[in-house]
This record gives C-alpha cells, structure tokens and sequence, in this order.
C-alpha cells in the first residue's frame, strides 16, 4: 500500500509539473489576443484613413473638367485685359499669338458676334457657333463655361469658356482639349478595398474579443485545474480527486477546441486581408497614371498664364504699384494664387504676396530650376505639387521668362500633394494593410501553438493519470 501511494504522489508530482506553465501559457494567449486586437484597430483605422484619401482621389479626377474651365476663365481675363491695353495686338496673327502662348483655340469677336480674331482656320468672318456665349455682347461682366463635349471617338473632350471685352466690344472664347482620367475604376476599386478591410478588422475585434472570453473562461479552468491538482496528493486513500482531476483536464481539452475555431477563423481573415493588400497594391500602380495626367493638365495651363501674365507685366507698369492697377488687385480679380516675378538678377520686384518684394531666386533649393530661364528667356519650367521650405504650405509652381527684359516670371497655386498623398499613398496603405495582415496571423499561428502545447501537456497528464489507476487496480 504504502508503494502505490509512493507511486501515485510520485505521478501527481509529474502530472503537476507538466500543468505548471498552464497559467504562463494563459497569460501568454491573453497578451496575444491583446495584440491582435490592437492590430484590428489599426487595419481599421488605416481603412477609415484610406477610405477618406479615396474620396479626396475621387473629387479630384472628377475636378478635371472644372479645373479646365477655371484655367480658361482666368486665361479669358488676362486676355481680356491684354487686349484693352494694347488693341493692337488684334490686328496680328491669330495663329502665331496662339502658338506663341500655347493656346489652343481662340475667339474673339466684335460687337456683333462675327470672328475678327482666331487660330481656328476658316472661321475669321464667321459667327460663334456657341449661341449660349453670345449673351456676353450685352453683359461684358458676363462668364459663361459651357460642359464639355466629346468626338465620340476616343476621350477626348472640349471645354470652352467666354469672357467679355471690355467695353462689350466682343466676346473672347477660348477652347482647351483634355483627356478625362480612365483611373477612377481603379479608384473605386481601391475604395471597395478599403471597405472590406475595415469590415474584416471589425469582424477579427470581435473574433478577438470572443477569443478573450473563452481564453478567461479557460483561465478560471486552469486554476481550478491546478488547485485540484495539488491536494489531490494529500488524499492517499482516495482516488476520487483523481478522477476530478481527469474529468477538469478532459474539459479543459474541450476549451481547447472551443478556442481553436475562431482562431482558424481568425487566420482566414489575415488571408483575406493580406489578399486585399496584393490588391490595393494594383489598384494603387492603376491610379499613378492619373497622377501624371492630373500634373502635366495644370503644367498646360499654368504655363499658358505665366505667358500671358508675362505680356501684362510688359504692358502694364505694375513695379511699386506705381501702374493702373497693383499686381495685388490684379491677382485677385483674374484668380492667380502667386506670382513671382524677378529681375535678370532674380531678385523679386513684383508679388502679390506680402513682405516677398527681394526675395531672391538661388541656383539651390525648390527656386534652382527656375534660375535657368535668366540665362535662357525660352526655357519653361513647371514642378509638381510641393511642401515650400518657406510655411510648408503645398503649392505647384510653374514659370517663364519676362517679356521685353531678362527675369522670371513664375505662378503659384494651393495644391495637394496628390501624387503622394494618393498614387504613393495607395501604395504605402497597401503595403501597411499586407503588413498588419502578417501580424495578425502570425500571433494567431502563436495562440495556435500555445493551445496545442497546452493540448499536448494535457494528454501527457491524462496519460499519467491513467497509468496511476492501472498501477492501483493491479497491486
């Protein structure tokens, strides 16, 4: 007798310490599961954030046409005042103005609506096609901007907007071909990707969350498991503690299993999401097309405005507001954002910004690759939306040479940082929602290991329980 109870403490002692790291194993599960959920968190909120730049991508490709317009209208207005401080100019070539300024249609009429004025062959002595522009000629403070139309062929649209002469003595039309971004599917679908994963970390804070509660529920096995565990030894007569031992670990094995579900579950949502990512990926190398579309249409545009703000300072004598009217009050009324102009130095004697007359243009910095047009009056230079080291502000610039003496003349306006902040920013979002996908999994693959090292030292104990009875039942 005093053998079997010898042997039976001897196989509690053993069963004991196989269950001993239970309560690390529990802990270590309950700091996993808390990292899990702070990594749904994240995917939620890089979601959120991604579904946010989405709908800024989407507003601005769907901003194309609108921007053209705008830029036309501005264009119309700086045209407008050319043409009333040097009339002559509509005596010249029509064609070779337009070539000269990077314009692609023009009109301009006289006060009966008849072309005197055009880059446009066959139309001088002709009347405007567009009669929704011909109220103009008894407003002149009247704008129209009319939607754009397309050749049915390709995507390819015109926009046209018209201004007044003032003095209502005609109508200026201008007209700008663009091409409308083919990206807002790969937008949308980027969009679709930002949904789902958000709908998925929700979905793994509430597997996590289930996870957590049978995990304490577990933990409240464990303990009872250990404290049965421990007194069963002292009770050398009685093998009732032993099976109460056996039954807690056959139940805790059913915890096991319990657990193991939504952790597969879990698992497939890391799949699904690391999917979502090689996704977003390819949506995201999609909409770097636009991004380039979007830059080069306002690089277009802005140029066209340098050149003609180039022919007003040439006109007009804005330096020291000592002319007609200021380069502030100009700015203000035709739409300009900035504008910098220079001396053959590149120091700046024209602004409308406050406290900028001499600042001065340097061969280093965001200002180095505008000093090329004073050696080369020809060159154009535009950049794309930047931070300016001067407020960190975002502004895309765009700059030529003065008419009639060597300096700068350069147009700002507020930006956002689009080819960052989407077509990168889709990239950097997709490879954060891949990495916080392998994070998931991997610390379920870990709660996994656990749970089966937990499995396994339960089988042992069993195992050594059962050997006790039979040792009993044999002696």
């Amino acid at each position: 007798m005093e053998q079997i109870t010898d042997y039976r403490r001897s196989g509690m002692d053993a069963a004991n310490g196989i269950l001993k790291p239970y309560e690390d194993d529990v802990q270590g599960i309950f700091e996993k599961i808390r990292l899990v959920h702070g990594v749904a968190n994240k995917t939620n909120l890089l979601a959120i954030n991604a579904s946010i730049e989405t709908i800024h991508a989407m507003d601005l490709l769907q901003s194309f046409e609108s921007i053209v317009g705008q830029n036309l209208l501005m264009q119309g207005r700086m045209l407008a005042t050319i043409f009333r401080h040097d009339p002559d100019l509509l005596m010249e070539s029509g064609a070779e103005f337009a070539r000269k300024n990077g314009i692609e249609e023009i009109y301009v009429t006289d006060e009966e609506g008849i072309v005197r004025f055009t880059n446009v062959n066959g139309s001088l002595g002709a009347s405007l096609k567009h009669s929704e522009v011909l109220p103009i000629l008894s407003n002149p403070e009247l704008e129209v901007v009319l939607p754009a139309t397309s050749n049915g062929m390709d995507s390819e649209h015109l926009k046209i907007a018209a201004v007044g002469l003032h003095g209502g003595k005609g109508i200026i039309q201008l007209g700008s071909r663009f091409i409308k971004p083919k990206g807002q599917l790969a937008i949308n679908g980027f969009g679709v990707v930002a949904q789902e994963a958000k709908r998925l970390a929700d979905v793994s804070k509430d597997i996590a969350e289930r996870i957590g509660h049978l995990t304490d529920q577990m933990g409240k096995e464990v303990s009872e498991l250990l404290l049965a565990a421990g007194s069963s030894d002292h009770h050398m007569a009685e093998n009732k503690d032993d099976r109460q031992v056996e039954d807690m670990l056959q139940n805790l094995r059913q915890s096991f299993r319990e657990i193991s579900f939504p952790l597969t579950e879990l698992i497939n949502i890391a799949r699904q999401t690391n999917l979502l990512g090689v996704r977003a990926a390819i949506e995201a190398a999609h909409s770097t097309n636009d991004k380039q579309d979007f830059d080069l249409l306002l690089n277009k545009h802005m140029l066209i405005e340098a050149k003609l703000l180039s022919s007003t300072v040439e006109i007009m004598d804005m330096v020291e507001g000592k002319g007609m009217e200021t380069i502030t009050d100009y700015c203000s009324r035709i739409g300009i954002g900035e504008t910098w102009i220079t001396d053959e130095f590149g120091r700046v004697e024209i602004t409308n910004v406050e406290g900028g007359v001499g600042f001065v243009f340097k061969n280093e910095g965001q200002t180095a690759p505008y000093m090329g047009i004073l050696s080369n009056p020809e060159l154009e230079v535009t950049a794309p939306p930047a931070s300016r080291a001067l407020d960190n502000k975002i502004f895309k610039y765009a700059g030529v040479g003065r008419r009639g003496k060597r300096g700068i003349v350069q147009l700002g306006i507020p930006s956002r940082l689009y080819g960052q902040s989407t077509a990168e920013g889709f990239s950097v979002v997709a490879k954060q929602i891949k990495a916080l996908s392998e994070q998931s999994r991997e610390l379920t693959k870990e709660i996994e290991e656990i749970i089966e090292k937990m499995d396994s030292r339960a089988v042992k104990a069993l195992q050594l329980l059962e050997n006790i009875e039979k040792t009993r039942r044999s002696v």
